[in-house]
């Protein structure tokens, strides 16, 4: 039966199209709205609690990350009962990439209550940071068993093709480096740190030559991040040059 007094509480209540946002994006009324609008609120933005401390997301996001980790990989031990450990933790670490995260946070709306002092939109990072906040909030507000059915219900199985996953190699710099060692090619990567962005990180920057001529670009938060970008661009017009 319908539980109307969640919804009759919160109707009188200042935060109501928070409220009423929430529900539709998590199913069910919070116990405790105030953890989930810190669970939105990015570092750019953060409450000043005392003269030390600054109350945003990223402890929320901190063990939001950990919880979805640990759903995921008990998910995944039951979906691939005969899988070896090496193909469960690619797979986890394929659902749960930074890329991944993000659009999934895009699809479940998170940027309309982001609450942000910088451009979101040129940061695609803080919807996936925001996502991993929303699942330490829920956790906090509901507990363990409640966010697993979340994550399960909600997110894998509405966002998430697992059989797809299984066909994915997103390790393009190995590709690229195979590649070009069969077809005799000079491979060189040239990576250089860049300009602090908005979060005050440093922007990497990486591009990849073959037989000394540019092939491909790629900015990242990580050397690893702007290498795999590069060799991506690059996999591509070596295909085609070679063709």
């Amino acid at each position: 039966m319908f539980n109307i007094f969640p919804f009759v509480k919160y109707f009188f209540s200042g935060n109501k199209d928070f409220i009423r946002k929430l529900y539709r994006l998590i199913g069910f009324y919070p116990g405790n709205y105030k953890v989930y609008k810190i669970a939105f609120t990015h570092k750019s933005a953060s409450i000043q609690f005392d003269s030390e401390r600054y109350i945003n997301n990223e402890r929320l996001e901190y063990l939001g990350d950990a919880i979805l980790a640990a759903v995921i990989a008990d998910y995944l031990f039951s979906y691939f009962p005969f899988k070896k450990e090496g193909f469960l933790t690619k797979m986890r670490a394929r659902i749960v990439s930074r890329e991944q995260l993000n659009e999934i946070a895009i699809k479940l709306g998170l940027q309309d209550l982001i609450i942000s002092q910088i451009k979101v939109n040129g940061t695609k990072n803080i919807y996936g940071n925001a996502f991993e906040a929303l699942i330490g909030a829920i956790y906090i507000d509901k507990g363990y068993k409640k966010t697993k059915r979340f994550i399960i219900k909600r997110i894998i199985k509405k966002y998430i093709n697992i059989n797809e996953l299984i066909q994915v190699d997103s390790d393009y710099k190995s590709k690229l480096i195979e590649l070009a060692q069969k077809n005799r090619l000079e491979i060189v990567f040239e990576d250089t740190e860049g300009d602090m962005n908005e979060q005050n990180t440093p922007i990497f920057k990486s591009s990849v030559k073959l037989n000394n001529k540019v092939f491909g670009r790629g900015t990242g938060n990580s050397k690893k991040e702007a290498q795999q970008g590069a060799a991506r661009e690059a996999l591509t017009k070596t295909i085609e040059f070679l063709d």
